[in-house]
């Protein structure tokens, strides 16, 4: 079972990849990227947001557990 802290690791991990897919996907749509590439991008940059916000609920529970 995962404890609080490596569930915030693994937050601070998606959380800088998704920041890092922002960035790619800023950049790419000024350069006139291919549309279906920008897509898959702001796909994967979407699921990455529900995993964060999926990951931040299990944080708190977890939190609750440890009181």
């Amino acid at each position: 079972m995962s404890t609080s802290k490596s569930l915030r690791n693994h937050l601070k991990v998606l959380e800088e990849r998704h920041r890092e897919l922002d960035k790619k996907v800023a950049e790419d749509y000024e350069h006139y990227l291919n549309d279906d590439q920008l897509n898959a991008e702001k796909l994967e940059k979407l699921k990455l947001k529900h995993e964060i916000a999926d990951l931040i609920e299990q944080i708190k529970d977890k939190e609750q557990e440890e009181k």
